[in-house]
């Protein structure tokens, strides 16, 4: 079960973690920070952590974390390229135009494609998402006291009104693994889509992921699950 404080904290993290990653990506554009050291940062909690504490005054201000929790940020920052962006060393270029208005010589030129591309979510990414938002239900059952069986859970699972807070927090429960260093890979990114993106698959304008949404559809979840 989903614990306010822990998943106030892991939000703020979250949002601090993609802040650096957003640095990180300008820092390889600039080539302040090589493609090898910022696969190693971006792969290795140790080596998350010791890059980091080292630099960490240098830290963009929205980017930098409380010392106290240093070490599960490196946990989570480190997960980042195993759960949401593939690492391209040698990106290359592409043709460029602002608004897309036109395309010819005088109006569009050429800027490098980013370092970190979106990773590609695939049927099996799709299938341990679902088993991880199962799974999460049934702990949730477990936790209130509640008897849910297999069958049950399944079929609120594939509810489409309880898609969206059944992703959610099965999300924050990931993210909760996540700052412990434990990814469960690109299904991670499969569950944030399914909440932070439209159903006709593009980001949600200004979406912010909220502590506050979490629990409320937690309890949601447990209200649902006291009636099967």
């Amino acid at each position: 079960m989903l614990i306010r404080d822990q998943v106030e904290n892991a939000v703020r993290l979250q949002a601090c973690g993609y802040k650096l990653l957003k640095w990180l990506e300008q820092a390889l554009t600039d080539r302040f920070i090589s493609p090898e050291a910022a696969g190693k940062y971006a792969t290795s909690e140790d080596a998350a952590y010791a890059w980091l504490d080292k630099h960490y005054l240098n830290l963009p201000d929205s980017a930098r974390p409380e010392r106290s929790d240093l070490r599960a940020f490196s946990n989570f920052f480190s997960t980042y390229l195993d759960c949401t962006f593939d690492l391209d060393a040698e990106p290359g270029k592409r043709l460029y135009s602002p608004d897309a208005h036109c395309f010819c010589p005088i109006c569009s030129w050429m800027v490098q494609k980013p370092h970190l591309r979106p990773k590609k979510i695939t049927a099996g990414n799709k299938k341990v998402a679902e088993r991880m938002k199962r799974t999460f239900l049934l702990r949730l059952a477990e936790a209130r006291g509640i008897s849910a069986t297999n069958e049950k859970v399944d079929e609120m699972a594939k509810d489409p009104n309880l898609r969206e807070s059944i992703s959610l927090c099965t999300y924050a429960a990931d993210l909760l693994q996540r700052l412990e260093g434990r990814t469960s890979g690109a299904a991670s990114l499969a569950l944030w889509r399914t909440f932070a993106w439209t159903p006709q698959g593009s980001p949600k304008k200004h979406f912010v992921l909220s502590s506050d949404e979490i629990m409320m559809a937690q309890d949601q979840l447990a209200e649902r699950l006291s009636q099967l």
